[in-house]
């Protein structure tokens, strides 16, 4: 006779309200899935002392479990209110899944059933709260909550290929969380430009890279690279690159050419051959509004005049190493005040909605004409809506990265 393992099932409480007992609107309680029956009992313990459920029975009820795959990763995310989006907490996951968290350090904040928005890096979803109050080990009590909007993935981990609790899936977690960390973490102040990037990955971890280098005396560097390939092999070689750019030494902003050579030797020599980066770096000057380029074989970054017209910054160089043999030369570009620079990464004009048609640069010009006099962060909010509304549901393919910078 075959026997179940005890993972298979998961453990639920349920009211049982008696007929003649009325509570008026007030729902029968439904908690779990809990992780355990004995974590279940835990709470079914504490719930039977509560006034509130005298004359009503509480059960434990086993259930077959989802196809649900968890992970248990320490991530900070920020948790709002639909009813009241301005009250905010920043609180942590215990683990996540497809279909939902486990999160700690929000006390009493929550209440059964409500509608939450969970925010991680630029990604959200709507959560339901399933149950509330469950202690960990450590006696610190944790909130259940439910994705209804999966299809956002904002973990950003591709579970479908993997076991519950695979070694494989924390040590993912593990690289995503390094590679956030790769991205820039503050912004450097400019008087004459207002700037803001993203970068939203397809899978666990990705190869985009975007960063705000500070250059000293009102000067930015801004840098934005697609890696070739998808995954943990790409991502390599996008910390490979932040790493060469960021051990270079004092950067010399009047030579980049030979800066860029510098690093194109690092990657051709420490790469598998085929492996390549396209690369935009710009460095602008607050007092000149001048904006000094290298486009390395990238798509060309938009420029949208307040006169209407637009320039496009094409390569000035080819991709970064995939020759030993490589040269530049330099661009240059003035941003005069309402002028909107978009530096992106085909994720995004490359987007496929349900038909297969690409979102394109006519939609992605559109969205900026649209938003051009906001500030840049949301602007760049438009730009990542635009895009989510157009695949609506369609898993991406690609990461999809920009960065935009308005004059003012």
């Amino acid at each position: 006779m075959s026997r179940e393992t005890p993972d298979v099932f998961e453990w639920h409480i349920v009211e049982r309200i008696a007929p003649e007992r009325n509570l008026g609107a007030q729902k029968p309680l439904q908690m779990g899935p809990f992780a355990s029956e004995t974590e279940c009992r835990m709470l079914l313990r504490s719930l039977n002392q509560i006034p509130r459920f005298n004359g009503s029975s509480l059960d434990v009820q086993k259930r077959y479990k989802r196809r649900e795959k968890r992970i248990k990763t320490d991530l900070m995310v920020q948790v709002s209110r639909l009813s009241a989006p301005e009250q905010s907490w920043l609180t942590r996951t215990v683990d996540v899944s497809v279909l939902g968290s486990r999160l700690t350090g929000l006390g009493e904040k929550l209440q059964l059933a409500e509608l939450v928005e969970i925010r991680n890096k630029q990604r959200a979803a709507i959560f339901r709260v399933a149950w509330l109050g469950v202690p960990n080990a450590a006696g610190e009590a944790q909130t259940g909550v439910e994705c209804l909007n999966p299809e956002n993935n904002i973990w950003g981990l591709d579970l479908a290929d993997h076991a519950e609790d695979d070694p494989w899936l924390r040590e993912i977690a593990v690289a995503r969380t390094v590679q956030d960390n790769l991205m820039p973490q503050h912004r450097p102040q400019l008087e004459t430009l207002d700037y803001s990037g993203s970068c939203i990955q397809a899978q666990s971890v990705g190869g985009d890279y975007y960063d705000f280098l500070d250059l000293g005396a009102g000067q930015v560097g801004f840098v934005l690279a697609d890696i070739s390939g998808k995954g943990v092999p790409a991502a390599l070689l996008m910390a490979n690159l932040q790493g060469s750019l960021h051990t270079a030494g004092p950067l010399d902003v009047d030579n980049l050419p030979k800066l860029l050579a510098q690093v194109n030797r690092h990657l051709y020599d420490h790469t598998d051959a085929g492996r390549y980066a396209t690369f935009f770096f710009g460095c602008y000057r607050d007092d000149t509004r001048k904006l000094n380029y290298v486009n390395c074989g990238h798509n060309p970054p938009l420029l949208l005049r307040e006169t209407g017209s637009i320039d496009r910054l094409s390569a000035t160089a080819t991709v970064l190493g995939m020759f030993e043999d490589w040269e530049c030369c330099m661009g240059e570009t003035r941003l005069e005040e309402g002028d909107l620079l978009t530096i992106f990464t085909d994720g995004v004009t490359e987007t496929r909605g349900e038909t297969g048609e690409e979102f394109g640069e006519e939609r992605l010009l559109q969205t900026l004409h649209e938003s051009r006099h906001l500030a840049s962060a949301s602007i760049l909010s438009s730009v990542e809506e635009a895009v989510g509304r157009f695949r609506h549901g369609v898993q991406p393919e690609d990461d999809v990265t920009l960065v935009v910078a308005r004059a003012q």
